[in-house]
């Protein structure tokens, strides 16, 4: 039941407001707790929309490798990106919120030695994303987050 609701559009806005608000995900929490995942650390991430030009919000884990603030396009392995990387490769500059504080920060997709770098680790931590990666085709993105 608890699960239904955090994935609803109702569900999904009040955890973009308490991660935005209180550093706390909702959201995050349940999946984790049903996939067995260890709890980690959550932002908000402010992107512009890449059609609308509108501010887009979502809530994402985020993961520290090497000081650099990371975030993983996954999309559970779907065919296509989730569209805030989609919205990052246009734009790259974005804001975030990590324990309420907002900062500006610079997208930079990683490649070759560096995204395998990350990669693998990030596959150890969350074995999920072992998955989602047999689950595609498309190289899953692996976006470092540096303060502007």
């Amino acid at each position: 039941m608890l699960e239904k609701f955090v994935m609803s559009p109702a569900g999904l806005a009040l955890d973009r407001h308490l991660v935005r608000w209180t550093g706390f995900s909702l959201t995050t929490t349940v999946f984790n707790r049903a996939h067995g995942i260890r709890p980690g650390p959550v932002l908000y991430l402010e992107t512009t929309g890449r059609k609308s030009g509108k501010t887009r919000g979502v809530t994402l884990p985020y993961y520290t490798l090497d000081d650099k603030i990371m975030v993983v396009g996954s999309r559970g392995g779907a065919p296509q990106d989730p569209y805030w990387a989609l919205n990052l490769r246009e734009t790259p500059r974005a804001k975030v919120y990590i324990k309420r504080k907002p900062q500006w920060v610079s997208a930079r997709f990683t490649a070759g030695d560096e995204r395998a770098r990350y990669w693998g680790p990030l596959k150890e931590r969350i074995p999920a994303y072992v998955e989602y990666e047999k689950r595609t085709t498309r190289e899953i993105p692996v976006i470092v987050l540096e303060p502007v």
